[in-house]
């Protein structure tokens, strides 16, 4: 395990991660994303990257830099629901300073049921909302009908 990624600078500009499910991994430091309050249940991980399960999926592995054991697959709600859309008013999004949507990659993250992979959800009442010029990201709660936090991603 390596230890948490400080403020301070570093002389090294890429770190070796362990992960999960992917093994260890090579990250340059600018591709950290620091998540300030943390992910409600996980409070104590502040830092992430974004990893590739492959070229082709439409699934990645939101990785925990801070303890290896915590990951999230996650996609880009649009591959779910092909008009998914953040309201501005949306709780919390006004704080962020997102003025530009093109700074914006929003993400959802996806519960795997061991064993039961068809019965995969995905939470679209709370996405991950990252800002690509900060490197900041955050969970928002959205108040949408029609949105849930059990969306069935495959048809059965």
């Amino acid at each position: 395990m390596i230890s948490p990624v400080e403020n301070k600078p570093s002389e090294a500009r890429s770190l070796t991660i362990t992960t999960r499910d992917l093994g260890q991994r090579q990250v340059e430091r600018e591709e950290i994303i620091v998540f300030p309050v943390g992910l409600p249940g996980f409070e104590d991980c502040l830092h992430f990257v974004l990893l590739e399960y492959s070229f082709t999926s439409p699934f990645l592995c939101l990785q925990s830099v801070d303890r290896p054991e915590v990951a999230f697959v996650v996609t880009d709600p649009v591959h779910l629901v092909a008009d998914f859309s953040l309201k501005p008013g949306a709780a919390g999004l006004k704080d962020w300073n997102l003025e530009d949507p093109r700074n914006i990659r929003v993400l959802v993250i996806l519960t795997i049921p061991p064993g039961r992979p068809r019965d995969m959800t995905a939470n679209l009442m709370a996405p991950l909302v990252v800002n690509l010029r900060t490197h900041r990201g955050f969970q928002v709660v959205l108040d949408k009908p029609g949105y849930s936090s059990h969306h069935q991603v495959l048809r059965k």
